[in-house]
């Protein structure tokens, strides 16, 4: 028989579709009461009694079929909630499948692996971080992720030198990949060697280096041309974009630990050898540059000394010519004055007898000319 609700088959036994529910109403071929009635006719004086068993009959049947439907109602709400349980099981057991299946696919892909080692890291388990990130770096050697990862792994496990042999080892095998420059100078900026960086840019490509603008820093520049001065000089400092400037003028490397620039520098007489760095935004110092000076302060010739060299009668003064700014020092036994010898102030008298006389001019700093020599003989 077909429901004529949705059309679903429905056995002989059953009075409600398995389906929908629909309650069937059926006609018996055959109906009891057909023959009580029938004798109720033939016999008028039994008919009330017959009546009554009828009505009872009618009753209990009633009562039978609405017993049978509720049961079949409650055996087909049982198999639909038994069904919709298993379907429900099954999704979940599916869903948690799929999500263990994920699960394994992201423990195991590189971004997990980088995940689990940054957790690893930050827990100071660095062996089973250097582990992680490793396996990492072996599924995707090509991607810098994990090397910016593993070298503060390497740092925890002081060793500065095996981050950097892995970081120079990867910018070695993907040369244009700007990414992998950007770990190797942020190593060296987290470790304290910015000053390596500036070597590196010098020695690329200038179009990666363009790529890498905000690691490059211009080295200063000087206001005073190198060269040959006669008269004391002042330098002035500059970098184009460069936060700081550092310099030396002892002959030492320039760090971030010299002298930082702020006013012109001084070159006094001598020679002086002006070395200077620029640092950036990012810390990061140029190339060292250098600029050689030399000031030599002119100095008065020998002094002009009068009378001069001859023999002489009589009293005689002898000169020294001293011009502004200088101071004449002299001796009379033929040694060579200096700064400790007589210092001259006025003439001074000839002495008798056989004298070699010796003058010389000391500058304001502190330099000797040339020496005059007189040999004088006075009678």
């Amino acid at each position: 028989m077909k429901c004529p609700m949705c059309g679903s088959d429905i056995p002989e036994s059953m009075l409600l579709c398995p389906d929908c529910g629909y309650e069937i109403q059926m006609v018996p071929d055959y109906n009891p009461m057909d023959d009580v009635l029938a004798k109720e006719i033939e016999d008028p004086r039994g008919r009330n009694n017959a009546a009554r068993r009828a009505r009872a009959a009618r009753e209990r049947a009633e009562k039978q079929r609405r017993a049978q439907i509720q049961r079949k109602r409650r055996e087909a709400k049982k198999r639909r909630d038994k069904q919709r349980r298993t379907l429900i099981i099954l999704l979940l057991l599916l869903f948690a499948l799929a999500g263990l299946t994920v699960f394994l696919i992201y423990w195991n892909s590189y971004s997990g692996l980088i995940s689990r080692g940054k957790k690893a890291y930050a827990e100071q388990n660095y062996t089973q971080a250097h582990n992680l990130l490793e396996r990492a770096i072996g599924s995707k050697p090509s991607s810098a992720d994990a090397y910016k990862a593993i070298y503060p792994v390497y740092l925890a496990e002081d060793d500065a030198e095996g981050a950097e042999d892995l970081l120079l080892g990867a910018v070695d095998s993907y040369p244009e990949e700007t990414a992998m420059y950007r770990v190797l100078f942020d190593y060296y900026i987290d470790s304290k060697q910015s000053s390596k960086i500036a070597f590196i840019l010098d020695d690329i490509d200038e179009s990666l280096r363009r790529k890498l603008g905000e690691y490059d820093t211009a080295a200063p520049k000087a206001s005073l041309e190198e060269g040959e001065y006669d008269d004391v000089q002042q330098v002035s400092l500059t970098a184009s974009g460069a936060e700081e400037i550092y310099y030396t003028i002892d002959g030492s490397e320039p760090t971030k630990d010299s002298i930082k620039y702020t006013e012109p520098i001084q070159v006094p007489e001598g020679v002086m050898l002006l070395q200077a760095i620029a640092v950036n935004k990012k810390g990061v110092e140029s190339l060292p540059a250098s600029f050689n000076y030399t000031v030599e302060l002119p100095i008065a010739d020998a002094p002009a000394v009068t009378p001069s060299t001859g023999q002489y009668s009589g009293a005689q003064k002898i000169q020294i010519a001293v011009p502004e700014g200088y101071t004449a020092y002299y001796t009379l036994d033929g040694t060579e004055p200096s700064e400790t010898s007589e210092k001259y102030s006025e003439p001074i008298d000839m002495p008798a007898g056989n004298t070699i006389f010796s003058a010389v001019l000391v500058s304001p700093d502190g330099k000797l000319s040339d020496i005059t020599k007189r040999n004088y003989e006075r009678q």
